[in-house]
């Protein structure tokens, strides 16, 4: 089987490129792929994000006639890049074999800068994200909202305004609050600029698959206001979970939920959530490894075979 070269695959952070690298060495695997992280001898250079592999490695690997697969996410900031994201992007999308969107709104909307391509939507690791019979109480609900990027397309400003409204007519309900803000060493008093005793527990950036699932697992419903998210890993772990997700519908969000809706502000948060909670859950879920490796595979194979044409 070919081996498979990931920039950074060794590295540990935290995010949604650490996150893909993750579950898709694990996709993989069944089928006798070998991932790596570094080295020169492999066959097909998996770029996981353009900010996720420096020049010269992607410069080698055309040099040396390696296959390269590019995953792209969505719009690269500059600014936050040393303004050489979406450039970086550009050259590494006339150069790749095949590109990866990560959902059909990303690719109709980056298509045009970066060329044709398929769409392979994330997986989730269900040995650590998955469903259990419900034990807490309906009156004492815990909403569930993480945010691992500073990027203000989080709108965590939405979550502060929903959750003060939303305690104005119920004061025993708790939001959880998971990954990184605005400042992360935190004040010690009004960290996130609440200031009429609304409850929340801020548990931090966590990197343990295990410990972000029990505490998923924990909640009722995600209230995840994500704008422009084009295959947002949160999204899909809370499903996985068995928690409905309240959402907006700008981007890739709305193509992953089979157990949710979308956020309606003409109504009260506590509308939204009881309506959210009185939806059925599906029987089936399908953003699991064994699809995105089975998907994986496919392409792979036709990568290959292009050689022998």
């Amino acid at each position: 089987m070919p081996v498979i070269k990931i920039p950074y695959s060794a590295r540990s952070f935290a995010g949604g490129g650490a996150t893909f690298i993750s579950n898709f060495t694990k996709a993989v695997k069944p089928f006798g792929y070998n991932v790596i992280s570094e080295g020169e001898n492999y066959d097909i250079l998996l770029i996981a994000g353009a900010t996720l592999c420096e020049k010269e490695t992607y410069r080698q690997a055309k040099e040396q006639g390696k296959k390269v697969v590019l995953r792209v996410d969505n719009i690269l900031e500059d600014g936050k890049n040393r303004n050489s994201g979406m450039p970086r992007l550009k050259e590494y999308a006339r150069g790749a074999d095949i590109i990866v969107y990560q959902s059909e709104w990303a690719k109709r909307l980056l298509q045009p800068y970066c060329g044709s391509g398929v769409v392979i939507y994330n997986g989730v690791d269900t040995d650590y994200y998955y469903p259990i019979q419900k034990t807490t109480p309906k009156e004492n609900l815990r909403i569930f909202y993480s945010k691992f990027s500073r990027n203000e397309t989080k709108n965590f400003h939405e979550v502060i305004y929903w959750w003060r409204e939303y305690c104005l007519d119920k004061t025993d309900d708790t939001l959880v609050l998971v990954g990184r803000y605005a400042d992360d060493k935190l004040k010690i008093e009004h960290p996130f600029e609440f200031h009429n005793e609304e409850q929340y527990e801020y548990q931090g950036v966590i990197t343990d698959s295990k410990r972000l699932g029990d505490i998923i697992r924990s909640c009722d419903v995600a209230f995840l206001p994500y704008f422009a998210d084009a295959c947002s890993n949160s999204v899909i772990e809370c499903q996985a979970c068995g928690i409905p997700v309240l959402y907006e519908s700008y981007g890739g969000t709305k193509e992953l939920v089979k157990y949710g809706q979308k956020i309606d502000w003409d109504k009260t948060p506590v509308e939204m959530v009881k309506e959210v909670l009185s939806l059925p859950k599906p029987e089936q879920f399908e953003f699991d490894l064994k699809n995105m490796g089975e998907k994986y595979n496919g392409l792979f194979n036709f990568l290959m075979a292009m050689e022998n044409v």
